[in-house]
């Protein structure tokens, strides 16, 4: 009975019962004529009168204070935006209250964040940028606060200046919104309050969503942060709450002695203590600081240990470039090393005249140190095969000029390798560390203890089998560990838990500069795809994998030993673009690449990272194979070198670099809007071409200029730049054209479409969809696959077609296998231009678009709707002639527009641009 009462709550429902019953009672007292009934019952009823109109006020208030606090939340929506209504003369409403759509490139990012967050999360750490937070604060607070606004409203309830009732909205935010603005800030450290502000959010999720929003990674970061900002007892606090020193023991050691190192201001009696109570645990020698008042902490650390005097020799490489009184301590640590038969070969990479006496002293410390001389500066990889030619030991390990390593690191990967015979090498882990020893991290892994690279450990003979190093000057410690990976099969073990080496982390060090918490410079991700599909072809037959004099796959310019830093000269054109896009903008651009390198122009190219993409989608092959073939060179922002013409092919890849830096300098800087920049209702907007321009004048110190791609990006662009930005021309893409053979009008046609397979890309309704493509009078082709059209539209959507995956054969064999082609789409798509489209107008096919693209493609193609395609193909199949009219009018305006001839015409007017 009580559930049936809706709109009440439980406990008004009882106290009104109670009330109830008391007037029953007194009714039948006073018809029984019993005075204590009469008195009990109206006792009763009185009682739980009050009671209830007392609740009931105290009810309201509260649903007067949440009103209180939506309203609040309301004040901050960014949302959308309420339109008044008009209002008469009389005062009152005449229109109904609209709602505007939130446009702009950060409610577009927000609106798409639910389904990106951990891309977006990895673009913004590899890109630096710090605008990438306003959409991810967006998302968090359901449209309501971008970044700076949230930190604000965050920091001052932390001071106790809100009111807790108010922000129990917070319940209705997404926390993994905020964790990943947390994570950022944590990691970033771009701002001087973005420690404290990445403690107070993730404060803010635990008290919120409770301990189990926060994952692994969060809690170890939290835990890192509350070091930093100085917050022991929260830290001590934080480390128990999440059990730290059980799931990840070291971990919690060494944030332990971060710990008393701040309190202690520095290296104290009791962090050593602290330091060698951990060694102890994982039974490795104790270390003791020498007295000195002129050496940093880190270049004091000895260690009195016994010799193992039995076992094979090992023999350790140590290239050094300018080590100076640095390289004094790594040697140090290697001759204390409890491993006695070791041989340490010192190869200075030319560090120049003043740089001997260290040279002079090192050979002196001991017999076991033997000092080569490089002749030039070749890069670290040069100096290590320069000292595995002469070295001498059964095993093989690396060691870098500036780090200290425990006593036992030598003997602890020996032993492992004697045991396991069968497998080629080991790796101990290393923690990097200032001067001071305090230990640090570099990368987004939210652990002080890594693997460390510099000391893979292999026998000599695996040199026979899979080559010396890579002889690039950075970054080949990761290719030469995946080709012996992909040699052998199995991975590289790690040794030990605790961290074996103190890696010295300081302003200029070699990695500090490229790469920090999730950032890689763009030379070395190139690098990594190179090599990696260099690697992939011997998937059938690993044991041929082997690294000769010539390498076999093609790297950075500034990358080849002796070149980092190097002036690259002039370039004639640079395109800038991400070589993963799929389908026609990537294909686009490296055909106009190579047009213009065939034309006898110097051509390099930029790789930058669009948000549109994801971190493992791979970079085109084309591009490789046409930097292999030397038509193309690698060029990266960082590089010196002068450009005549930069050429940038997406605006995404521009619209968050904000933070980034450049030594390029640019004649004549061009945007080519190859996206519409707003779809229909406002939707779209994935960059703002004001930013995108703002950024490379910025980068390039020189006016940039926006070009549409076609008339309609043109147009569409004209009101969102600046007039004097925009060129009174269009940049479409260059398509060749070859011989078309004639088609046999005999047998039944064959309507094709080839496209990338994104849901925007097929038509909205099935109907329409089967209209287009499905019927009795012609068959139907479609090459790059199908699922999201039937993830939208049904699995029914594709029977009668014939379906071929993404490059499952090349375009020109499914275009020739075609007669017609044609394209529609999504009623929300608008098409700036089409690579596809262009491409089967240059093979001689009838085209058939929506009315729309007629502004692109003239009287190259004819435009209809849907439900006309199939009178309009048995049409022109019916009628030779005037099949083989429309193939030519297609084929001579892709020649006229889209020619190489039109390209390099535009190259060569570009100097003296025509202005909207």
């Amino acid at each position: 009975m009580i559930r049936k009462l809706k709109g009440f709550q439980p406990w008004q429902v009882a106290i009104l019962a109670a009330c109830t019953s008391g007037f029953v009672l007194a009714v039948a007292g006073s018809l029984l004529k019993l005075t204590v009934l009469i008195v009990a019952g109206l006792g009763i009823a009185v009682l739980g009168t009050s009671l209830l109109l007392l609740l009931f006020s105290r009810q309201t208030w509260r649903q007067l204070k949440k009103l209180d606090s939506k309203v609040g939340e309301l004040s901050y929506g960014m949302e959308s935006v309420t339109l008044a209504p008009s209002v008469d003369g009389s005062g009152s409403s005449n229109a109904p209250v609209s709602r505007l759509p939130a446009v702009g490139l950060d409610n577009e990012w927000a609106r798409r964040m639910p389904h990106i967050r951990p891309e977006m999360e990895t673009f913004a750490l590899r890109s630096k940028s710090l605008r990438v937070r306003d959409a991810i604060a967006l998302a968090a607070t359901n449209g309501s606060l971008k970044y700076k606004p949230l930190r604000e409203l965050i920091t001052v309830a932390d001071m106790g200046m809100i009111d807790r009732q108010r922000l129990e909205v917070v319940r209705s935010w997404n926390k993994d919104m905020l964790l990943t603005l947390a994570r950022l800030a944590a990691n970033q450290r771009a701002l001087e309050s973005d420690m404290a502000d990445a403690a107070r959010l993730f404060n803010l999720v635990e008290r919120y969503f409770g301990i189990k929003a926060l994952g692994r990674n969060d809690r170890l970061i939290f835990v890192e942060v509350l070091t930093e900002t100085g917050e022991l007892k929260k830290q001590r606090e934080a480390i128990k709450r999440f059990g730290i020193r059980n799931k990840f023991p070291i971990q919690g050691e060494l944030l332990r002695l971060n710990s008393v190192h701040q309190t202690d201001d520095g290296v104290s009696e009791r962090w050593l203590d602290e330091l060698n109570g951990l060694f102890a645990k994982e039974g490795l020698a104790k270390v003791y600081l020498e007295d000195s008042d002129s050496l940093a902490p880190i270049d004091r650390l000895r260690s009195k240990t016994e010799k193992i005097t039995d076992g094979p020799m090992v023999s350790v490489l140590v290239p050094s470039f300018r080590g100076g009184e640095l390289l004094k301590t790594a040697l140090i640590s290697l001759l204390e090393q409890t491993w006695d038969d070791i041989e340490i070969l010192v190869v200075d990479d030319c560090s120049g005249a003043e740089y001997e006496q260290y040279l002079v002293e090192a050979e002196a410390m001991s017999p076991k140190i033997k000092v080569l001389r490089q002749p030039e500066n070749l890069g670290a990889y040069c100096a290590r095969n320069a000292a595995l030619a002469v070295a001498q030991g059964e095993f093989i390990t690396v060691h870098d000029d500036d780090d200290w390593s425990h006593p036992d690191k030598i003997a602890l990967q020996v032993k492992h390798l004697l045991a396991n015979p069968d497998v080629p090498g080991n790796m101990s882990l290393h923690a990097r560390s200032t001067d001071e020893l305090k230990f640090l991290r570099i990368n987004n892994n939210p652990q002080f203890a890594q693997p460390n690279f510099s000391s893979l450990m292999v026998r000599r003979a695996l040199f026979t089998d899979v080559g010396p190093w890579d002889t690039v000057n950075r970054g080949a410690d990761a290719e030469f560990r995946d080709r012996v990976v992909k040699r052998y099969g199995m991975p590289i073990p790690s040794v030990g838990q605790m961290a074996l080496s103190f890696t010295r982390t300081r302003e200029g060090s070699l990695t500090a500069g490229e790469m920090s918490r999730g950032f890689i410079d763009p030379s070395r991700l190139l690098y990594l795809a190179s090599y990696t599909k260099w690697h992939s072809g011997f998937a059938e037959n690993p044991e041929s994998i082997h690294r000769g004099r010539d390498r076999e796959y093609q790297i950075p310019s500034t990358m080849e030993s002796g070149m980092r830093g190097a002036d690259l000269g002039t370039f004639d054109v640079v395109y800038v673009t991400d070589f993963r896009f799929p389908g026609g903008t990537t294909t686009l651009t490296l055909a106009e690449m190579k047009a213009v390198a065939q034309s006898g122009k110097r051509v390099g190219f930029i790789h930058l990272e669009s948000p549109l993409n994801k971190a493992t989608t791979p970079i085109s092959e084309v591009l490789f194979e046409l930097q292999r073939s030397g038509q193309v060179e690698q060029v990266s922002l960082g590089d010196v070198a002068h450009v005549r013409v930069m050429i940038v092919r997406h605006p995404t890849v521009v619209t968050y670099l904000e933070r980034a830096d450049s030594k390029i300098s640019v004649d004549r800087a061009l945007l080519i809007v190859n996206n519409p920049p707003v779809n229909k209702g406002g939707s779209g907007m994935v960059f703002d071409l004001e930013v995108c321009i703002e950024n490379m004048d910025r980068l390039f110190k020189t006016e940039t200029y926006v070009i549409g791609e076609s008339d309609l990006t043109r147009k569409l662009s004209a009101p969102l730049v600046p007039q004097s930005r925009l060129l009174n021309i269009t940049w479409p893409g260059v398509i060749a054209s070859g011989s078309v053979p004639s088609p046999d009008f005999i047998k039944k046609p064959v309507l094709g479409r080839h496209s990338r397979d994104h849901g925007l890309k097929w038509p909205s309704t099935l109907a329409t969809f089967r209209s287009a493509y499905v019927s009795e009078n012609y068959e139907t082709k479609i090459l790059g696959g199908a699922d999201e059209l039937r993830k939208k539209l049904g699995e029914s959507a594709t029977d009668g077609i014939t379906v071929h995956e993404f490059g499952a054969m090349e375009v020109d064999d499914f275009l020739s296998s075609v007669d017609f082609w044609a394209y529609f789409h999504d009623d929300k798509l608008t098409e700036s231009f089409g690579m596809s489209t262009a491409e089967a107008m240059a093979a001689g096919k009838v085209v058939i678009l929506p009315r729309y693209m007629e502004t692109t493609f003239g009287d190259g193609a004819i435009y209809a709707d849907a439900n006309e395609i199939e009178s309009l193909i048995q049409r022109y199949w019916a009628d030779r002639s005037l099949y083989e009219e429309q193939s030519e009018k297609a084929r001579n305006y892709i020649a006229t527009r889209y020619g190489i001839d039109s390209l390099m015409q535009r190259l060569e007017s570009i100097d003296a641009p025509a202005v909207a």
